[in-house]
């Protein structure tokens, strides 16, 4: 689960924030709902889930008080991918599902084209590729004739990312190039980072390892840059993998036991298992 950029989503109602007129009774309640939602990014940033989920609940209520329906799509999209980072994914699933039934609801093209994109990313997660298949379709045709340069670039790495799953490599390569030109546009670091990670898959399926290093180096600075503790530790494990795999043992020695100190920090249990193999494998 860790192998997949996620960023929480921010979709704050700012109009409604910025309003002149200072006493409006929900004034207060907004305020401090879209501050929940702030918090909880931090929170989550931190990987102190528990304390982002109930932030985000905190937020998610007040919208619903104050029937401030784009507050909820931000609370569900924030909720659902809080969710999917701890690989909870039949909490994420309902949570994206309502983030676009109110989108659709709101006929807000930027909403409905966030929500299905992260619907795409959870489908691919439970390998239902036809279902992803379709939601990017819907999410890429619902941004022909816009600048949602940065959301066409999510959808395009998760057609980058299907055509990986499906073994097409060469349309894999094509597709997940053209969402790189758009997030370099845009100067998108966790799009590129995401770009770069699956370009990395790609070159890594085929064989080409010298640009498989190229790519996971890349991703390793832009996240080191970040400060994203969970996918620097991916990103040291991608490492190693590739230089056991041509033979340099000790230098995959040294990026598993990078990689396993921040997962220790983490306590993330799964990673730390699978690592520790790896680790026991190539001593022994």
């Amino acid at each position: 689960m860790r192998f997949i950029a996620l960023v929480l989503l921010i979709h704050l109602g700012l109009s409604s924030c910025s309003a002149p007129n200072k006493k409006r009774a929900d004034g207060w309640m907004l305020k401090d709902a879209n501050q929940s939602v702030e918090r909880a990014i931090k929170e989550f940033n931190r990987e102190s889930f528990e304390r982002a989920e109930n932030e985000l609940y905190l937020a998610l209520r007040s919208y619903i008080l104050l029937d401030n329906m784009q507050g909820q799509v931000s609370a569900y999209l924030n909720l659902g991918s809080l969710y999917l980072m701890q690989s909870k994914l039949e909490n994420a699933l309902p949570m994206f599902k309502k983030a676009l039934d109110i989108s659709v609801e709101l006929n807000n093209r930027h909403l409905s084209i966030e929500a299905l994109s992260s619907l795409a990313g959870l489908y691919l997660l439970t390998g239902e590729l036809s279902k992803a298949r379709e939601a990017i379709s819907k999410g890429l045709d619902l941004s022909k004739g816009t600048r949602l340069k940065r959301r066409k670039a999510s959808l395009l790495n998760h057609l980058g990312n299907l055509k990986i799953k499906e073994g097409d490599y060469i349309g894999a390569e094509k597709v997940l190039l053209e969402s790189l030109s758009l997030n370099e546009n845009i100067d998108n670091l966790e799009g590129k980072s995401a770009n770069y990670f699956n370009l990395g898959l790609v070159k890594l399926a085929t064989g080409k390892y010298r640009e498989t290093h190229t790519y996971f180096k890349k991703v390793l600075t832009l996240d080191k840059q970040m400060e994203k503790p969970s996918l620097i530790a991916r990103d040291l494990e991608k490492l190693g993998d590739v230089s056991e795999i041509i033979g340099q043992r000790q230098e995959a020695l040294s990026y598993y036991n990078r990689s396993i100190q921040i997962y220790q920090q983490l306590k993330s249990n799964e990673d730390l298992e699978r690592l520790s193999k790896k680790i026991k494998d190539i001593r022994e």
